[in-house]
């Protein structure tokens, strides 16, 4: 079976993982078919028509909308279909570690998921080709927080919630990418495989879970075992509303260490457009620290840096041109133990873990700046 050029290390993920390698590889090949045929199937209407019958299914349901399409009427179906192993609890716990971590957390997604996002070199050629995290990176940035504050609400997830009504969005979102990029001259499948494919897609809710927990350690707050078996089994359930097909969809931390290992060891790695998507995340100026003095802005740039390097590790960080030097010991061998001093000695304190929350949902709210996008 024929492989996208990108997957240079299927011989190794072979040899580690046999049969399972070539299982997880197809993936590259394999597009979400009900998301893209809901999109052709609603470009057949007009506009505001097709706007209409979206909105109504989202608010209201695919039973209320007597005239929709076959294609869009399937795609509800599904969505609407809450699979027996989603654990509305596990949900609402997962849900409260994203609000705890606070401002530690959006370090964990901009500095580490989405960084590691940008690591792949054929997943990053969606974004690459229509820059929308080059030139807006601030604002896809804040974008992205929305999404994955809507997901962690308590009920998020659930149908016509916020969480809900957001997954959709990201699903109708890629296809009409995915579609408008097969047909665009620039793709080279070949090389590539299909645009924000099952693999890709599988990665997202990988790193948005699995990689998450294990971001926020490494900057010094402590996550436990059970912590992250929650925010995998949500991210599971998000998932799945993505479009991800259940094969990818990690049930335990067992099968995400595996799973993200086998993605590892099987994908090309950074590329040029790797770092031409990082450097405008880390470039950019904290808006907490928009009035002070160019120095301290560039201070705390470089221990951004140092952070995002700490997270994807050295191999990724040299090879996108992240700097090296004496603020990376700062990082690792000061700032990270005070971290994990203040967390446990938050953690022991009546009360903690509701006021972190609260704090949380109060950063996310004007960090990420507005609700979580709708079609």
């Amino acid at each position: 079976m024929g492989y996208p050029a990108r997957l240079t290390g299927i011989e190794a993920a072979r040899a580690q993982y046999g049969a399972r390698a070539d299982l997880i590889a197809r993936f590259f090949t394999e597009s979400d078919t009900p998301g893209d045929a809901a999109v052709l199937a609603l470009r057949e209407l007009p506009k505001e028509r097709a706007e209409l019958l979206l909105r109504r299914a989202l608010s209201e349901g695919i039973a209320s909308v007597d005239d929709a399409p076959a294609e869009l009427r399937a795609l509800f179906v599904q969505l609407e279909h809450v699979p027996i192993w989603v654990d509305p609890e596990r949900c609402r716990r997962g849900g409260a570690v994203f609000f705890r971590c606070g401002p530690l957390g959006g370090l964990a997604l901009g500095f580490g998921a989405l960084a590691r996002a940008y690591c792949s070199s054929g997943g990053n050629k969606p974004l690459a080709l229509t820059r929308a995290l080059i030139d807006e990176a601030p604002k896809r940035v804040s974008n992205t927080g929305a999404y994955v504050r809507a997901v962690s609400e308590p009920g998020g997830l659930g149908v016509g919630r916020g969480g809900y009504r957001a997954s959709v969005h990201v699903r109708l979102m890629h296809a009409r990418v995915r579609l408008g990029l097969q047909a665009d001259p620039r793709w080279r499948a070949a090389e590539w495989g299909v645009p924000i494919n099952q693999a890709d897609m599988a990665l997202t809710a990988l790193l948005f879970s699995h990689g998450f927990a294990g971001f926020v350690r490494k900057l010094g707050l402590p996550v436990s075992v059970e912590e992250e078996e929650d925010l995998i089994h949500l991210w599971r359930y998000a998932g799945y509303l993505m479009g991800v097909r259940e094969e990818l969809l990690c049930a335990s931390l067992a099968e995400a260490r595996w799973l993200a290992d086998i993605v590892d060891r099987i994908d090309a790695g950074p590329d040029e457009d790797s770092r031409e998507l990082l450097m405008p995340l880390l470039d950019r100026d904290p808006r907490e620290l928009a009035t002070t003095s160019p120095q301290v802005q560039q201070a705390v740039r470089r221990l951004f840096a140092a952070a995002c390097r700490d997270m994807i590790g050295d191999e990724y960080a040299d090879r996108v041109g992240l700097p090296r030097g004496p603020v990376d010991l700062v990082f690792r061998r000061l700032l990270r133990p005070t971290i994990q001093a203040l967390g446990r000695t938050t953690q022991r304190l009546p009360g903690a873990a509701e006021r972190s929350h609260r704090a949380g949902e109060r950063y996310w709210s004007a960090v990420a700046g507005r609700p979580a996008p709708q079609p």
